[in-house]
């Protein structure tokens, strides 16, 4: 359990990291930011989806419960981050 806390985490610092340089790289683009939060999306719905849908021998559907649980925290941080960037960071800078 303390390993996929860890995973989770990390995916959380990551996407948000990524988030946070798009952000630097295209400041004036405002959605390029949100593209990782979308992607993060799509594949957390779709192994979500296949966990729902296909049943195959094995752990195979609770691999995919646990790849679309990382996906949709991926999604939350890189949508948090953007949120805040657009709508907290403009009201401190001078």
């Amino acid at each position: 359990m303390d390993r996929l806390l860890l995973i989770l985490l990390g995916i959380l610092v990551l996407f948000s990291g990524i988030t946070y340089l798009l952000w630097r790289v295209a400041p004036r683009v405002k959605l390029v930011k949100y593209l990782p939060a979308l992607l993060c999306l799509f594949a957390g719905g779709y192994y979500l989806y296949s966990a729902k849908t296909v049943h195959v021998e094995g752990f195979a559907d609770l691999a995919n419960v646990i790849l679309a649980m990382m996906f949709l925290i991926g999604f939350g941080s890189g949508s948090v981050t953007g949120l805040i960037l657009d709508f907290l960071v403009p009201r401190f800078k001078p």
